[in-house]
């Protein structure tokens, strides 16, 4: 009988929805007055039914353009969620060390992996031979969306060339920007100072000198990191800056700080135990971080983010809805790296949702490392005040979390953006352990 009812209010709804008239008795005129008034579907409790994107925001499913993006991401992450588990399992496989440090050993072949246009997993390798690519097939499960292909150095070599480059470049005057392994190319990646003289003067000479040398170093020109405005998702702050930076995700610590938030560790004055405020109540303090500005506490991995350890109120407010209207993945996480090729997504204060595609892992930048580089998508890219804001990527019918923003990074004279950049959840997984289920 309900479900009669429901179903006969359905049709009244939708046949009446266009326009009411409402009668009302004018006491002054003995007249009927007719009212037409116009009901929206959204007015109504029932638009859930009807409406496909319930839960998202609307300002996403009310822009054609941002919406069409938004859908096509999730699907691109929905197909290559194969090759990251894959991607996911060989990583693992290469850790060494997870005491305080995230340290990997790599095998003298391996050069890297990354997620191609047809989201198959193509593992580089300098050799080629059939029992060292049934090795890495044992680790990876191997399915055939696990492709290999040959080049010429190991991710061992590019790490040596670009130990001996650095330790050199160190030791001059030159104004280095960011540095670390480009798999994508094969090659250790230098990024000098655009505006340094000296610095683009020795990078246009050893553009020339590189043309007749057969080392895999690449040397370009670029700008410093652009640290956003810290504005994110929902804004929190200091006492000294009450909205200065801003919430990545909410979720489980490790015994003795069992309710966590995970946030930008760039902020201005960060130390441990730094009281954290929410409007202009306290939520929690600095527990553990790591940042460009202060080196870090309580933590000896690499990235730029920070822990806070809530109390009564801040747990009182822990939620894992993101701004876009979706929730994040419940329960115990298995942070894993993305692998170069995935699709990724953001969220912030002033930009509801970005994403691009992972070019580059394991990155450095002045005092943080083990940064992952993103190249943007063209329609959509992250502003001042999403700095802290979530990084996700798409698990199933749900978003996962992935890390938390970091900024922007121009590597040519023009300005443009060439990657937005996060630090991987991966790497504070030890104080971040799990998301709440509401």
């Amino acid at each position: 009988m309900k479900k009669k009812l429901v179903a006969m209010l359905m049709v009244f709804v939708m046949v009446f929805s266009t326009s009411v008239v409402l009668f009302a008795t004018s006491n002054d005129q003995g007249t009927n007055v007719y009212v037409i008034e116009y009901i929206d579907f959204y007015d109504l409790e029932i638009v859930d039914v009807f409406c496909e994107y319930t839960g998202l925001n609307m300002e996403i499913v009310n822009n054609p353009e941002l919406l069409e993006q938004f859908l096509y991401d999730r699907e691109l992450m929905r197909l290559q969620e194969p090759a990251i588990e894959a991607y996911n399992l060989l990583m693992e496989a290469l850790i060494s060390n997870r005491s305080g440090t995230i340290d990997f050993s790599y095998r003298d072949d391996y050069a890297g992996a990354f997620i191609d246009d047809n989201h198959n997993l193509v593992v580089q390798l300098t050799n080629m031979e059939r029992g060292t690519i049934a090795s890495y097939q044992a680790l990876v499960n191997y399915s055939d969306i696990v492709v290999f292909t040959e080049v010429a150095f190991s991710f061992n070599e590019l790490k040596e060339f670009g130990s001996i480059f650095m330790e050199t470049l160190e030791d001059s005057n030159l104004q280095i920007t960011s540095h670390g392994i480009d798999a994508m190319n094969n090659a250790y990646s230098i990024s000098l100072y655009y505006a340094d003289e000296e610095s683009a003067s020795f990078a246009r000479s050893f553009e020339v000198a590189s043309r007749s040398l057969s080392i895999p170093i690449s040397i370009s020109l670029g700008g410093h990191i652009e640290l956003h405005a810290l504005y994110g998702g929902a804004a929190i702050g200091t006492s000294a800056r009450p909205n200065s930076f801003s919430v990545g995700a909410t979720g489980f610590g490790p015994p003795g700080t069992a309710h966590v938030l995970a946030t930008t560790g760039h902020f201005d004055g960060i130390a441990m135990n730094t009281p954290v405020i929410r409007n202009g109540v306290s939520i929690g303090t600095v527990v553990a971080f790591r940042s460009v500005h202060g080196g870090g506490g309580g933590a000896g991995a690499g990235g730029d983010w920070a822990i806070i350890s809530l109390n009564g109120t801040g747990t009182g407010m822990m939620t894992n809805r993101t701004r876009m209207g979706d929730r994040l993945l419940s329960g115990q996480q298995n942070f894993g790296m993305l692998p170069i090729g995935a699709r990724v997504g953001g969220t912030g204060m002033s930009t509801i949702v970005w994403s691009g595609t992972v070019a580059r892992n394991f990155q450095s930048h002045l005092g943080a490392t083990g940064l992952t580089f993103v190249t943007p998508t063209q329609s959509n890219r992250p502003r001042g005040g999403d700095s802290g804001g979530t990084i996700w990527a798409s698990t199933g019918a749900q978003i996962s979390f992935t890390g938390v923003h970091k900024g922007s990074l121009s590597c040519t004279v023009s300005g443009v953006m060439d990657y937005w950049i996060y630090s991987p959840a991966f790497i504070f997984r030890d104080w971040f352990r799990s998301i709440p289920a509401s």
